[in-house]
C-alpha cells in the first residue's frame, strides 16, 4: 500500500527544497565573484609584466596579486563546498521523493507507476460523466513517450527518435516537458534527455525559461544546465528578450552570468548585442556588458571603441578609466594614436581628466611614453571666424 505523505514529512521536503534554492542562488554568487577575482589576478600578472622601466615589480602590486590569488583560491574553495552540499541535498530530496512523493510530484510518480507496472492500492473509481457532459481534456501520455522514444533508440532509428524528441519540446507545455526529461533521464536511453532540454531552448524565450525553472523544481540539475547552456548561442537580437523572460522568472542570476559570457564575444557580436540592448531600453544590462568587455585584451578594446555607437564608446572609455591599471591605459591611449583614432584618443583623455588625481600616475605615463595630455580641440568651422 502507498503511504501518505505525513505534514512533518512534507513540511521537511518543502524546507529542503527552500535550502536548495538558497544554495544555488550562493553558488551563482560565488561563481560571478570567482570569475571576477580569476579576472584581477590575470589582470594584475599582466600589469606586473608589463611595468616599464622597472628592474622588479612594483610591491603595491605583487601584494594586490597576492590578495586576489588568495581571495580565488578562497572561492573556489567555497564554490566546491557548496556545491557538494547542493549535490548531497538534491539526492537527498530525490530519496525522499520516491519514498513519500510530495503533492507536486505526484503526476511524475503517477507516470512512472503507470508506465513501469508498480503496484498500489486501487484508487476509487470515478462517478461516470453524464452524456451531456463535456469530455475532459487530454494529457499527453508522457510514459508512452519515453517507451517510444527508448524503443526508436534500441532499434537504432536515432534520426526518427531525434525528430520525436524536438517535436515534444515544441508541443508540450513546459511543465510536461519538465516530466518528460525527468522520465527519459531516469528510465531512458543515455543523451535523450539533454537533447529535449536544449530542444527547448530553441523555442520562444518565455517558453525556454518556464521550463528551466521546471527542470530546476524537479531537480534535474544537469539538464537545467544544458537549457542554459544553450542559451550562449542566442544570437543578439534575441538576447533582450531572454533576459525579460528571465527577470519574470525571478532568474536575474542567470541574466547576469549570460552578460558575463558575452563580454567575451567576438567584437561584432558583442557591438551588436550592445546596440540590441540600448535600443530596448535596458542600460542596465548595457553597463553590464560593457563592465564586463573593458577586461579585454587592449588590441580588443583598441577595435570596440571604434565600432561601438558612439554614446556607448563613450560609456565604455570612462569603464576603462575606472578600472584598467595606468599601465594598461598607456598602451590602449598608444594604440588609439597609431590607428590615427584621433577623436577616441580624445575621449580617453576627457575620461581620465574627469577623476585627474587618480590618474596622475597615468598622465606621467603617458608624457614619458611621448603621447599628449591634452584633448584635442574641436575644429571649428568657417563660420566660427566671423
Amino acid at each position: 500500500m502507498r503511504m501518505r505523505p505525513s505534514a512533518q514529512s512534507a513540511g521537511q521536503q518543502l524546507e529542503g527544497e527552500q535550502q536548495a534554492v538558497e544554495l544555488r542562488a550562493e553558488l551563482d554568487e560565488l561563481l560571478r565573484a570567482s570569475r571576477y577575482a580569476s579576472q584581477r589576478e590575470r589582470r594584475l600578472n599582466e600589469a606586473i609584466r608589463a611595468s616599464p622601466g622597472r628592474s622588479r615589480p612594483d610591491g603595491d602590486l605583487l601584494r594586490q596579486l597576492a590578495q586576489a590569488r588568495t581571495l580565488r583560491e578562497g572561492l573556489g574553495a567555497r564554490c566546491r563546498q557548496i556545491s557538494n552540499q547542493l549535490e548531497a541535498l538534491e539526492i537527498r530530496l530525490r530519496h525522499e521523493q520516491q519514498q513519500e512523493p510530495p503533492q507536486h510530484h505526484q503526476q511524475y510518480q503517477n507516470h512512472r507507476q503507470q508506465h513501469y507496472g508498480q503496484h498500489h492500492e486501487p484508487e476509487p473509481e470515478p462517478a461516470p460523466t453524464p452524456p451531456e457532459a463535456s469530455p475532459p481534456p487530454t494529457r499527453p501520455d508522457i510514459g508512452a513517450l519515453t517507451e517510444r522514444i527508448t524503443t526508436l533508440h534500441r532499434t537504432g532509428a536515432l534520426a526518427e527518435a531525434e525528430e520525436l524528441l524536438d517535436r515534444a519540446a515544441a508541443r508540450l507545455a513546459p511543465a510536461d516537458a519538465a516530466l518528460l526529461v525527468g522520465m527519459l533521464a531516469q528510465y531512458g536511453p543515455t543523451g535523450a534527455s539533454l537533447h529535449l532540454a536544449r530542444s527547448a531552448a530553441r523555442l520562444t524565450p518565455e517558453h525556454a525559461v518556464a521550463v528551466l525553472t521546471e527542470l530546476r523544481e524537479l531537480g534535474l540539475a544537469e539538464e537545467a544546465a544544458e537549457l542554459f547552456h544553450a542559451f550562449w548561442a542566442y544570437p543578439a537580437a534575441s538576447v533582450p528578450g531572454l533576459l525579460s523572460a528571465l527577470e519574470r522568472a525571478g532568474q536575474n542570476a542567470d541574466g547576469a552570468t549570460l552578460l558575463w559570457e558575452w563580454g567575451s564575444a567576438p567584437t561584432p557580436e558583442l557591438t551588436s548585442l550592445a546596440a540590441c540592448l540600448q535600443q530596448h531600453g535596458r542600460p542596465g544590462d548595457v553597463r553590464t556588458l560593457l563592465r564586463q568587455a573593458a577586461g579585454r585584451p587592449t588590441a580588443d578594446l583598441a577595435a570596440l571603441t571604434a565600432e561601438l555607437p558612439p554614446a556607448l564608446t563613450t560609456d565604455l572609455l570612462k569603464e576603462l578609466a575606472a578600472l584598467r591599471p595606468p599601465a594598461e591605459l598607456v598602451s590602449l591611449a598608444a594604440a588609439l594614436d597609431d590607428a590615427g583614432s584621433r577623436d577616441l584618443y580624445g575621449q580617453l583623455l576627457v575620461a581620465l581628466l574627469a577623476d585627474g588625481p587618480r590618474h596622475r600616475t597615468t598622465f606621467a605615463a603617458l608624457r614619458a611614453a611621448g603621447l599628449p595630455t591634452t584633448p584635442p580641440a574641436a575644429p571649428r568651422s568657417r563660420w566660427g571666424w566671423r
